[in-house]
């Protein structure tokens, strides 16, 4: 099966084909949200780095690939678990 996914910013109205989107998800660092933006758009460090930083502020950090998402989801919504 090939899924498609295709990403909508409401904000500027852009869409994307999305073939290698990452979800940052992050827990307890919501007070940073403007710096972890500008680090991650300006590609400042890596993961490794932003999750040291992350950690340093009491929080945590996870990188998913957005088509693993949607299959888990996928997998999960056919056995009937919900979402």
């Amino acid at each position: 099966m090939s899924t498609l996914l295709i990403t909508i910013n409401d904000s500027s109205n852009t869409f994307e084909v999305a073939n290698n989107t990452k979800v940052y998800i992050f827990d307890n660092v919501k007070e940073y949200k403007e710096e972890l933006c500008d680090i991650i758009e300006k590609n400042k460090l890596t993961y490794e780095e932003i999750k040291m930083l992350v950690e340093s502020w009491g929080g945590n950090i996870d990188l998913v690939n957005l088509s693993t998402l949607i299959k888990k989801y996928k997998k999960d919504e056919l056995k009937g678990l919900p979402f």
